[in-house]
């Protein structure tokens, strides 16, 4: 996906319609504190601001099939800005941006966020990219996820003309973001670094039907449930999500609850439809990193008819922490999750 080209003048010419840009908005000296000559020089080796750069990492590499064509980026960036559900990631592959979105921070640990402290906000995915915010931190590389109807406000176009590169790839659902984990990491030459990282992640997973088949077999069906921003509604993860992939490859049957051909990942259930959930035996909810219910989803554990649900009234209850985190270390502490449920679940009597 990532062949590597030959040196261009689009950077050049970049950094004159940056110096321009700049000169407009009043912010030029914001973004000339450092020496760019030395920032945009490649080094010999690993890139410092890349830890797990490897591999050629002189000039310039092409992306392609990006939401903009192909799209030419340095071999070895050393101002990374990142956009919409890519700073977990990033910091996952121990990268530390110079500027981020700050949705990162819903779905981040407290360690991770330590390792961002101080990286300035560029914007939200509510009030859009701070351009100018964008243009003063100098970058030399944005990445992305995007969607058709999001392009604006995240300014996609508009930041790859006048302040950097713009890697952008387009997505419809969260397992998009998880199946392009392995494209962020060739943009930024940590190709061989995110295959090293996903490799055995299935494998932890399918180990834990292996290790447990004959227990499995005896617990019934499971699903995964959320509170929901919609009011009066709640949420079960269709076919379509991440949590129903990693249930179902630790070997767990999911319930016949929701439809057989959704939407989307996750279909909103009124919630005076709760005994929906009655045949699951095992359900799985959304917890952030610690394991606590998030505020949406304890608002759905504490109405009354979730607790007279036949898992409920089991103890067949379990969080399944950070499933909007798109990480390795997120899968790492599902697996964690699912084998401590599957040893602790009541069987279906």
């Amino acid at each position: 996906m990532l062949p590597t080209a030959p040196a261009a003048t689009r950077l050049p010419r970049r950094r004159i319609r940056l110096a321009a840009a700049l000169l407009a908005t009043g912010t030029l000296l914001a973004a000339c504190g450092s020496n760019t000559d030395t920032q945009n020089a490649a080094p010999a080796g690993d890139n410092p601001a890349v830890p797990c750069a490897a591999g050629d990492l002189t000039g310039e590499r092409t992306v392609t099939g990006t939401f903009l064509g192909d799209v030419e980026v340095p071999a070895a960036p050393q101002r990374i800005i990142s956009g919409w559900l890519v700073g977990t990631q990033l910091i996952d592959m121990g990268v530390r941006p110079v500027g981020m979105l700050d949705d990162y921070k819903r779905n981040a640990t407290p360690q991770e966020l330590t390792v961002v402290e101080g990286v300035p906000d560029i914007g939200s995915v509510t009030s859009g990219v701070n351009k100018e915010q964008v243009l003063a931190l100098d970058p030399d590389l944005m990445i992305t996820f995007v969607r058709q109807d999001m392009a604006k406000t995240l300014a996609v176009d508009e930041v790859n003309e006048v302040a950097a590169p713009t890697v952008a790839f387009e997505i419809q659902e969260p397992t998009d973001v998880w199946k392009n984990y392995q494209n962020v990491a060739d943009a930024i030459g940590c190709g061989q670094f995110a295959k090293d990282r996903l490799a055995g992640l299935d494998d932890q997973l399918k180990s834990i039907a292996t290790d447990n088949k004959d227990a499995i077999a005896k617990l019934g069906t499971v699903a995964f449930v959320e509170g929901s921003d919609e009011p009066g509604q709640y949420q079960i993860a269709t076919n379509k999500s991440l949590m129903y992939q990693r249930l179902t490859l630790a070997g767990l049957k999911y319930f016949s609850g929701v439809d057989a051909n959704p939407k989307r990942y996750n279909q909103q259930i009124s919630l005076e439809d709760i005994n929906r959930l009655s045949s699951a035996n095992i359900l799985f909810y959304e917890a952030d990193y610690e394991g606590n219910a998030t505020a949406r989803t304890q608002a759905l554990l504490d109405n009354p008819a979730f607790a007279q649900l036949p898992a409920v009234k089991a103890g067949n209850l379990f969080p399944l922490r950070t499933p909007y985190a798109y990480t390795t270390a997120a899968v790492e502490r599902q697996a964690e999750n699912i084998a401590a449920a599957v040893k602790a679940a009541k069987p279906v009597s």
